[in-house]
């Protein structure tokens, strides 16, 4: 090895330690290691809830990327979801309301799994790209403060129930979600000691009614879950069409 090229070897290795060492003090870089990231990162920005169709796509948004803190902040204190007719899974809700509680619960299972259910391996939700604002049809309801919006909804769910396998949930048919604006919303506690505030700028999802299909029956996913995670051999499961309300009951079991 000649002494220019030996020299020119040197000054490189002496470069990358000096790299290294500069950014080892702060334990933020290891050049000699990849960078892993264990966070999901959002692919797009938030849409902003300035709007009645503004705040259904940041729901839209938020199931995309599964980002719960940002979901509790798009629902009144005085939120419902309300079953599609006939389906089996809104029974315990007949008499007792599907709450904003209930909501953040199911979903935040569904989102990052809890202490009972494994997350979901994969959640795709597409609503209508052009959305329509009309006034709220409820008696009562000033469409300066009510509105309402219908989208249609395809939803896809893979749920990760252990050992292997998989209950991928087919949701289709519509979603009628109705709005209210900020300085008429019922702003939940927990978000009012954090400073949100009654806002005409901001708009809430105040109720929200499932149009959805449901199509067969969940006895068989239920007797594999009550069986026990992790000691099933595995199952590949066909896909099944269920409403939107049976995916949240799901989630939340």
């Amino acid at each position: 090895m000649t002494a220019p090229r030996s020299q020119r070897l040197l000054r490189h290795l002496f470069a990358v330690l000096a790299f290294a060492a500069a950014f080892g003090v702060s334990g933020c870089f290891n050049p000699f290691a990849p960078l892993v990231s264990t966070q999901r990162v959002a692919s797009t920005q938030a849409p902003i809830p300035s709007s009645p169709t503004g705040v259904v796509k940041l729901f839209e948004w938020c199931w995309q990327n599964r980002d719960l803190s940002r979901y509790e902040e798009i629902f009144t204190d005085d939120y419902r979801f309300t079953f599609a007719e006939g389906d089996s899974a809104g029974q315990p809700y007949r008499q007792t309301p599907y709450t904003r509680e209930t909501e953040l619960t199911n979903v935040g299972g569904l989102f990052n799994g809890s202490e009972d259910r494994l997350a979901a391996k994969s959640i795709q939700l597409t609503l209508d790209k052009t959305m329509i604002s009309l006034p709220d049809p409820r008696p009562g309801k000033d469409p300066k403060w009510h509105r309402s919006i219908r989208t249609h909804v395809d939803l896809t769910v893979d749920l990760d129930l252990g050992g292997g396998s998989v209950d991928k949930q087919i949701v289709t048919g519509n979603a009628l979600f109705f709005l209210v604006r900020g300085d008429s919303a019922a702003i939940p506690q927990e978000l009012a000691d954090r400073g949100f505030v009654r806002d005409s700028t901001r708009w809430w999802i105040e109720r929200w009614e499932d149009e959805t299909l449901q199509v067969g029956s969940s006895g068989a996913i239920a007797e594999l879950t009550r069986a026990g995670r992790g000691t099933q051999p595995f199952v590949v499961l066909p896909p099944r069409q269920v409403s939107f309300g049976q995916v949240k009951v799901e989630a939340g079991r």
